[in-house]
């Protein structure tokens, strides 16, 4: 199954885990989501074993977060933080580190198979995760053995993420949605094959941007700027096209490739 067919099938994306492998999937040698599924399955199966009687929230996440992070040994990459590998789920799962949030992913997933309504929050620079619960939003940090993160916490996972630049706020706090989850992680990997100038994996990582969100301006300005970094002028005048007709306040520098691809073809 391709990610437009997985789009088409639950556009939503609440099959999360799911989900990020389909996002993933030409970096990946086995496209196929059933494995990481199938572990998740048998996790989950472990911790209905392990739930509280009679029920208790804070023991319930004890034996979730010790499941993954002291039996299974998950935790963040701070040592090859910028590995692709560390936002390719399946490669998470074989070596039980990666990004933030793929470990949330991983977290999240986890927690609604055992009847939590888990939600991912975008913290500027590092994503958590959290529990929507009646005494409100219990926000929890995977890449650091899902520790609880409060408002002082968060501002100081935006702090470090930030160097400082960005100033916290308690908005920063709310859920996104689970499609945005995805967007985020292949943007992770977007901007990386960017930076290293590695256009062929740069293309698939845009092109799945414009699937996830096709009416995000900025998704086909970065893939027709991918193309006349390979030399396809072709492609790279119908991306610009599509980018100024969604692009709310005419981006000029959109206009000036447009008027330069235009003038030399």
């Amino acid at each position: 199954m391709s990610l437009l067919e997985y789009l088409r099938l639950d556009p939503q994306c609440r099959n999360l885990a799911e989900g990020a492998v389909h996002a993933v999937a030409p970096a990946l040698e086995d496209p196929d989501p059933a494995p990481v599924v199938m572990q998740l399955n048998e996790w989950a199966f472990t911790l209905a074993g392990r739930m509280p009687l009679p029920w208790d929230t804070g023991r319930a996440l004890e034996a979730l977060n010790h499941l993954l992070f002291e039996e299974l040994g998950f935790d963040g990459d701070r040592e090859t933080y910028d590995d692709p590998l560390n936002a390719l789920l399946p490669a998470v799962v074989a070596r039980r580190k990666g990004l933030p949030i793929a470990l949330s992913v991983l977290w999240i997933d986890l927690a609604r198979r055992m009847g939590f309504d888990a939600v991912g929050v975008g913290l500027p620079g590092h994503f958590i995760t959290a529990l929507r619960s009646p005494s409100g939003l219990l926000c929890f940090d995977p890449f650091n053995q899902g520790r609880a993160v409060g408002e002082e916490g968060g501002a100081a996972l935006v702090k470090a993420a930030s160097a400082g630049r960005i100033a916290f706020h308690p908005d920063m706090l709310k859920p996104v949605a689970d499609r945005q989850i995805l967007i985020r992680l292949v943007r992770n990997l977007h901007l990386r094959f960017m930076h290293a100038e590695d256009w062929e994996e740069a293309l698939w990582t845009a092109t799945h941007l414009i699937l996830l969100d096709p009416g995000d301006a900025r998704a086909h300005k970065e893939r027709a700027f991918v193309h006349l970094q390979r030399d396809e002028p072709g492609p790279a005048l119908a991306d610009l096209r599509e980018a100024l007709r969604l692009s709310p306040d005419q981006d000029p520098e959109i206009q000036a490739w447009l008027q330069q691809l235009e003038s030399s073809s």
